[in-house]
């Protein structure tokens, strides 16, 4: 069985060498005086010498503190730990098969189930992944936050598979039913195959019974595949938990996302603040296509020295906001707040106010550039964390981390798949 133990020991040594960038508050980033408290003085001597943001992602032989930094978070991530498995691996490491009976095509016409560009990417192969499994262990397969039950729909149409498809939300229940109706008015067959249930999904959701209420023909014997794809917050927790209790399930296999809603971990070793688990949700990958950051970011850090030189403090804004100028996003902001209107400074005085702060402008994008290259890095400790329950509970056979999306298009592309 792969081991991932030294993996995590590593990357939660490196968190805690930079748990101050990463615990930090990117609004205090001009009136906390970050820069200076956050970065160790030779990095931060290298970077006040960067004349332009997209130098920082540029091959540089004269930043070397930067080029180990960045170096450093690569090599942590799960992107580049040997431990991970490409999706074409899946066949030989978990059922010993041959990868030559591992076929898959995506979809390239416009039938696309009423599915974004994005959600049809992951369903699709994520449904690959499990259908393969299923049809060749002989199981049924549990959706568990099934949304509008896209993957359900996916896998009983697409591998003739059972599936029960959960989720906690009427809401959402609502919207698979009316997805199916639609697909039924456009003339595509829907399944018979896939059952729905509202339920609270936690510890102890009783799976079984379920199963035995909506499939009274299915002989319940280790034969369950409990799947989730993007299963938010500590809904993947909850899920490995009942695994391993149950004796009905064989196999695991979830896409886990939504890092900020987690509240819990396995290991001692990980309690993870807020602004850290919101970290880990960025995508570097998207950071470097687009290749540059929001001008909301530097404007929420200098609206934060206006509000404490109106002695306004622990304001909560929220998103949104014009982004035009400062100036328009600090009246906004302001009257957003219930500032008087009679209170809020002159188009003139934001304005200097703006120009006498622009030279932090550069620090903060950049700033936050380092902060996001460690995301990966808190990522692989969410998901190593994981992994690493399955296996201490000696009762799996086999488990990987494994290597699914496009991180463009999904950034949240590791499924941890385990067998008993």
């Amino acid at each position: 069985m792969i081991q991932y133990m030294e993996h995590f020991h590593k990357v939660i040594d490196f968190l805690n060498l930079y748990e101050q960038l990463i615990d930090c508050h990117l609004v205090d980033f001009i009136s906390e005086k970050l820069w200076d408290k956050c970065l160790p003085e030779l990095l931060k001597s290298e970077l006040d010498n960067i004349k332009t943001i997209n130098d920082i992602w540029k091959e540089n032989e004269t930043v070397t503190q930067l080029n180990e930094f960045i170096k450093i978070t690569k090599l942590l991530s799960l992107q580049a730990c040997p431990m991970i498995l490409d999706f074409k691996d899946i066949p030989e490491f978990l059922l010993n098969l041959d990868n030559d009976k591992w076929k898959f095509n995506e979809i390239k016409n416009e039938d696309t189930g009423f599915m974004s560009k994005k959600k049809l990417h992951e369903v699709e192969i994520l449904g690959h992944v499990v259908g393969y499994i299923a049809n060749s262990t002989g199981s049924l397969v549990i959706d568990a936050g099934a949304g509008k039950a896209y993957l359900s729909t996916y896998l009983a149409e697409n591998y003739q598979l059972p599936v029960l498809a959960i989720d906690s939300s009427n809401l959402c229940h609502k919207a698979a039913v009316h997805r199916a109706e639609k697909m039924k008015k456009i003339g595509k067959q829907v399944s018979s195959l896939v059952k729905y249930v509202v339920t609270k999904i936690d510890d102890n959701t009783d799976y079984s019974t379920m199963v035995n209420i909506h499939f009274p023909n299915w002989n319940l014997k280790s034969n369950l595949i409990l799947t989730g794809l993007h299963t938010c917050g500590s809904l993947a927790h909850s899920l490995m938990k009942v695994f391993l209790q149950n004796d009905d399930f064989k196999v695991i296999c979830v896409v886990p996302c939504c890092y900020h809603l987690v509240n819990e971990s396995f290991s001692k070793r990980i309690n993870f603040s807020r602004n850290a688990r919101m970290l880990a949700q960025q995508c570097i990958e998207r950071t470097k296509e687009a290749k540059s950051l929001s001008p909301s970011l530097f404007y929420r850090a200098l609206l934060q020295v206006l509000l404490h030189s109106m002695g306004l403090y622990n304001v909560r804004i929220g998103r949104g906001g014009p982004l035009c100028d400062f100036p328009t996003y600090a009246k906004w902001a302001l009257l957003k707040i219930g500032v008087d209107s009679k209170k809020i400074p002159s188009t003139e005085i934001l304005e200097d106010l703006y120009q006498s702060h622009i030279h932090f402008k550069l620090k903060l994008n950049l700033f936050q550039i380092l902060r996001i290259y460690i995301s990966p890095v808190l990522e692989a400790a969410i998901i190593l964390d994981r992994i690493i329950y399955l296996q201490n509970s000696k009762q799996c056979s086999k488990s990987v981390i494994l290597r699914l999306f496009n991180p463009v298009l999904s950034p949240r592309q590791y499924a941890i798949v385990a067998i008993k």
